[in-house]
């Protein structure tokens, strides 16, 4: 059996920021979310710190960390534990909102109902007893629904925007949105696990990709393939670009003039992704 996780009065949403805990690792709501759906599922299915770290890829130490809610796990490692339990990351956020908005709050001075959070018993009676049955009837329901949905499959719009002309500096990584696309289709195009959409702005990619398009990133494809257009990062700056050989050197191109920029060595280089597919609003 996995090990108990105690009650922590000072674990709250992130609506009350002045009474957060300063060993919380939560730092938005998402994060709470998420924590409260991954605690009660490993509870409810009995899943050990051990198993759910080699499903995931990750030291056990490291998910006891996030067990214990002072450790906020990075986008990548969220989605492989929501896979452990069959979810999407959407669905364990769903999950969690909806087991705090279902928890009771007890009245404490100063605290208001949205703010505090009774915390589960890792392993506790609740998920053995009638609360796990009820735990378990809602993860059947997810799966259902995710049944019903597969025929499409959703992507984050992320916060980060690219540049096709002087460069972006805005890297964020937090979701604005979801695109939602043919699980056939995306499939064909490599694993939507790894899969971003962001806003690219300029000109020098036309016509290729216009001015305000959305762009689809595959981030499990960053080798070089020559020709080919990546989200990539230039000395500080995010563009959108062809990449070239130009002469046995890599190149960045545009597709809008004849302009090639050599990428030497002591460049800051990095393919963050193919772009894979894009589109944008009509005038």
């Amino acid at each position: 059996m996995p090990p108990r996780l105690g009650h922590n009065p000072a674990m709250m949403r992130d609506a009350c920021p002045a009474a957060a805990s300063p060993e919380s690792g939560f730092r938005t709501e998402e994060d709470h979310f998420f924590w409260k759906a991954l605690v009660e599922l490993a509870a409810a299915q009995e899943a050990s710190q051990g198993e759910l770290a080699a499903f995931a890829g990750a030291s056990q130490g490291y998910v006891s960390k996030i067990l214990a809610g002072k450790q906020a796990p990075k986008p990548a490692l969220r989605r492989r534990l929501a896979a452990f339990f069959g979810l999407s990351y959407e669905d364990m956020l769903a999950f969690g909102r909806q087991r705090l908005d279902a928890a009771p709050y007890l009245a404490e001075e100063g605290v208001s109902r949205r703010c505090q959070v009774r915390e589960p018993a890792y392993g506790g009676s609740e998920a053995a007893g009638r609360g796990g049955e009820t735990l378990r009837a809602m993860l059947r329901d997810l799966h259902a629904r995710e049944d019903r949905q597969s025929a499409y499959t959703e992507v984050p719009l992320r916060e980060a925007t690219a540049s096709m002309g002087g460069g972006s500096t805005e890297t964020g990584d937090r979701t604005l949105s979801y695109l939602s696309f043919r699980t056939d289709w995306i499939r064909s195009k490599g694993n939507p696990e790894y899969m971003t959409v962001i806003r690219a702005f300029g000109d020098s990619m036309e016509p290729t990709i216009a001015d305000g398009s959305v762009v689809l990133i595959d981030e499990g494809r960053r080798q070089f393939v020559k020709n080919k257009v990546y989200y990539l990062r230039y000395n500080g700056q995010m563009y959108i670009k062809r990449l070239v050989d130009a002469g046995g050197r890599l190149g960045i191109a545009s597709d809008a003039d004849a302009n090639v920029l050599l990428v030497s060595d002591a460049d800051d280089f990095e393919i963050i992704g193919r772009c894979v597919w894009t589109a944008r609003e009509l005038d």
